[in-house]
């Protein structure tokens, strides 16, 4: 565990201090660190149309680069010889369909409370704590349909009633608040049943009517507000991920 955290202390650092230099920030996301760091890679996202260029500015920091057919325009990893990789965002989205706004994400970020190096020395924002909660839940519902042990205990310190209410608020103005209710509510019935000693299945499945229904919900408010392309990628592609992911499931 000492080791991994260090190498992701090291990897996270060497990787935004080079983005920093060629004036490029980025806002680490789905990562808690205020503890041990068993990432296999962390997630920077970049301002809207720096993906190319924060590619070139780690260019001999990685020894592997990698993208998903899905995500090839908006996601891109890249492997450092030894440690976590780095994978870079050019938007908050989930198989190139947009969900919390990238540029709110960067006008209400911080610098982080827990972070290695000088307290002044931070090459990297975080989220703010509504947009931690909404990227966490938003993660679950439009890609993994599952949340894990490591994601109900990051979400725990969010569930302030001030947290609640603007994540509330941002979510309906992004057009899954119905699905953000959901995933709440199956997150917070599972912590419930583990502080009462209950067994939970983990990964927690997201039930498959909740993923189908935001999936409908969010490509509804993509059309409404003119970003066709975006809706028609997001209805075609939610039956297939959901049908695809509930079968790895049952395989054992």
């Amino acid at each position: 565990m000492e080791s991994a955290t260090g190498l992701f202390r090291r990897n996270l650092v060497e990787s935004t201090d080079r983005l920093r230099a060629a004036g490029i920030p980025t806002v680490l996301i789905k990562a808690d660190l205020a503890g041990d760091y068993v990432y296999g890679n962390f997630d920077l996202v970049v301002p809207p149309g720096r993906l190319r260029a924060a590619q070139a500015a780690l260019d001999g920091w990685y020894a592997h680069r990698t993208t998903y057919w899905l995500e090839r325009t908006s996601k891109v990893l890249l492997e450092p010889p030894h440690g976590p990789a780095a994978h870079l965002h050019g938007s908050v989205s989930w198989f190139g369909v947009p969900v919390v706004p990238t540029e709110r994400l960067f006008a209400r970020a911080g610098r982080p409370e827990h972070a290695p190096g000088e307290a002044d020395g931070y090459a990297w924002l975080t989220p703010c704590p509504s947009d931690r909660l909404r990227i966490w839940l938003a993660h679950a519902l439009f890609q993994n349909l599952t949340l894990d042990l490591s994601e109900l205990l990051a979400l725990r310190p969010l569930l302030r009633p001030e947290v609640l209410a603007e994540a509330r608020l941002e979510a309906a103005r992004e057009g899954w608040s119905a699905g953000g209710r959901a995933a709440l509510a199956v997150a917070v019935g599972a912590m419930e049943r583990l502080d009462r000693g209950e067994p939970v299945p983990l990964p927690l499945p997201l039930p498959v009517g909740t993923s189908l229904r935001a999936g409908a919900e969010h490509s509804g408010h993509l059309l409404g507000t003119g970003r066709v392309r975006a809706a028609t990628r997001e209805a075609s592609l939610r039956v297939p991920l959901v049908m695809t992911k509930k079968l790895r499931r049952r395989v054992p």
